[in-house]
């Protein structure tokens, strides 16, 4: 006989009235039920949690409630705590395996939402995709990235991977690399491209713009760019720094080297 067959076997036997009392103690619980998470949303709309939290310490809250009503119900209804336990077990065993990798993204979702590594609105790094945030889920977090496009991140992996949250500090450092000719003066070019990111509006005058000599190249002079914008004007700002320090520096008789080969082909012999 398997450890099931003695909850069957009760069920069978059970008489009109004992059935009736047992519907009576649903109905009775369903009330109670729905009057404590009136009164257990109503605790929590009081508080500054999140939304996401709240709802999810509801859900966890009704799922306890009915658990001692079933409980409760059974008893009621002679059958033992050994056959619930193991109809539970069984049950609990095959939903586990069934929902496994939404259980993993669930869990990951509460990870997000109680540590708060980035929140809807900033510019993050996700699994190795960038964007803004949209939409933080219990299953996956929604990112639009730079062309638009929507990306559906499983939160499962956020917490076995990097996340890097470029808004969090409110600016990011802008970073660009020119080159000028070997035969144009350096120190000359770096002061004209320090004068033209400087003129930028969006650019944080309480730190220095960073213009170096960084590396002697095959076919120019490579200059650093180094300054501080908002985090929301990371990419216009490159952009439009790019196309103003390419004009300034043709205005101003600067040379932009491009990558050349020379080829030689042996001469055909007679």
């Amino acid at each position: 006989m398997t450890s099931l067959e003695p909850l069957f076997d009760t069920l069978s036997r059970l008489s009109i009235g004992t059935l009736l009392r047992g519907a009576i103690l649903i109905l009775v619980g369903y009330v109670l039920i729905r009057l404590i998470l009136k009164l257990v949303r109503r605790a929590l709309n009081r508080t500054n949690l999140d939304a996401h939290i709240s709802h999810t310490l509801i859900t966890a809250c009704r799922l306890v409630l009915y658990f001692i009503l079933l409980t409760m119900v059974m008893g009621q209804l002679g059958i033992s705590s050994t056959s619930l336990v193991t109809l539970l077990g069984v049950f609990g065993l095959a939903l586990s395996l069934a929902l496994q990798d939404t259980l993993s993204n669930i869990a990951g979702g509460l990870f997000v939402l109680y540590t708060k590594p980035f929140k809807v609105g900033d510019y993050v790094e996700l699994w190795g995709v960038e964007g803004t945030v949209q939409l933080i889920g219990f299953i996956h977090t929604t990112l639009t990235t730079i062309d638009n496009k929507l990306v559906y991140v499983p939160n499962g992996q956020l917490s076995k991977d990097k996340i890097i949250n470029y808004s969090a500090e409110g600016r990011r450092q802008l970073e660009m690399t020119v080159g000028i000719g070997y035969e144009d003066d350096s120190a000359a070019a770096r002061q004209l491209i320090e004068q033209v990111v400087s003129a930028d509006p969006r650019i944080d005058k309480t730190e220095p713009v960073f213009v170096k000599v960084w590396e002697l190249g095959d076919n120019a002079v490579i200059l650093r760019i180094r300054a501080w914008v908002p985090g929301g004007d990371m990419i216009p700002a490159r952009c439009d720094l790019y196309e103003a320090i390419k004009d300034a520096l043709q205005k101003n008789g600067f040379h932009i080297p491009y990558p050349q080969r020379q080829l030689h082909f042996p001469e055909k012999a007679l």
